[in-house]
């Protein structure tokens, strides 16, 4: 997996080894062995810290996920000024996180996946104060936008558009699903560092290995996604957003892109095209067998006594909800599969 990361430190205080590890550990995900920039520089309060990360395993002044010119996310250190540049440029393919060490001292750290980043907040103990709105977004919408108070005190960096050229081909990916959809969920919360309610993402991890596999460019497409179904039992509903469709696709850019990231093939994402059509495969039938690995999953994961650690869920009715579904009284597989990424993003957060 390509990617970039970083950290800068300006008061002197020291960078644990920890952090390092942890984003250098989320870069190498898709294999490979990240470059690795350190430096400390005498200033008036001690030394500052720079170190810089790229996925690539080849260093670049700057650091880029993608193409300079196009679509990528990039960290300029500036050695003279001692200043650090990030940006984020294309159609939002390429995401882009950071956040303030605030309180906890003079300086940020940045990384193309949010979740090392929220390990370390946690370890700091810098809290979102609205994290109850930001799981009432992501379970009403089924996904978790830019800027969602779920991800916070982390925050995705803006992106500075550049038109591009979109191919009039698009691609038709005919493949068996494989029998590692468990495995494949724990990926996907890991290469994305957010839950996610869509699982027709499952068959476009499929896919991108298939075109990996054989060769081919991927050009995939947006669609705009029919009102979610709203977790009545476990959270109020809320009043629809304007903006929903807009942020929806957002996201899903985010999404795909660090797929094809992961995957390690070359992705169009068309705003003129739906999304790839999905594989075929039995989610409800899946979740409530016990012979099938993802039902074992969700069973072991919603029914732990900490399922969702410090997240503000109602545990007892998201387990009601699993049983009913197991008990076959209601197809619940698209309230249980949310809960289970959430669960799991929650256990990796806590990790």
């Amino acid at each position: 997996m390509s990617g970039i990361a970083g950290i800068l430190r300006r008061d002197g205080g020291p960078v644990p080894e920890k952090w390092g590890n942890l984003l250098e550990q989320s870069l190498m995900q898709g294999g490979g062995i990240p470059f690795r920039f350190e430096d400390s520089i005498p200033v008036e309060h001690g030394d500052l810290h720079i170190c810089l990360l790229s996925g690539s395993g080849t260093g670049s002044d700057p650091i880029v996920d993608g193409d300079l010119g196009g679509e990528c996310s990039y960290a300029l250190w500036n050695e003279e000024t001692l200043e650090l540049e990030l940006g984020r440029k294309g159609t939002g393919q390429n995401s882009l996180y950071w956040f303030d060490l605030a309180e906890a001292g003079d300086g940020l750290l940045f990384c193309t996946n949010p979740l090392p980043l929220l390990k370390i907040a946690r370890e700091l103990e810098l809290h979102s104060e609205n994290l109850s709105r930001g799981i009432q977004e992501y379970l009403h919408y089924g996904f978790v936008a830019e800027g969602s108070e779920l991800l916070s005190p982390v925050c995705s960096m803006p992106i500075q558009n550049v038109s591009q050229t979109s191919t009039t081909m698009k691609s038709t990916l005919h493949c068996d699903f494989s029998t590692t959809v468990a495995d494949d969920v724990q990926t996907l919360v890991n290469i994305l560092g957010t839950p996610f309610a869509d699982a027709d993402l499952l068959s476009t991890l499929q896919q991108y290995r298939y075109a990996k596999e054989i060769g081919c460019e991927v050009t995939d497409g947006l669609l705009v996604p029919e009102p979610k179904r709203v977790f009545e039992r476990v959270l109020p509903t809320m009043t629809e957003d304007k903006q929903v469709v807009s942020q929806r696709n957002t996201a899903r850019r985010v999404e795909l892109g660090a797929i094809a990231r992961y995957v390690g093939v070359d992705l169009i994402i068309s705003e003129n095209y739906e999304k790839l059509e999905p594989i075929s495969f039995p989610l409800a039938s899946w979740l409530r067998s016990p012979q099938s690995k993802l039902g074992q999953l969700a069973c072991d994961t919603l029914h732990s006594p900490d399922a969702f650690g410090n997240l503000p869920i109602d545990q007892k009715e998201c387990a009601m909800i699993l049983d009913a579904h197991l008990d076959g009284e209601a197809d619940n597989s698209r309230e249980v599969f949310p809960l289970l990424t959430l669960a799991l993003w929650s256990g990796q957060v806590r990790a």
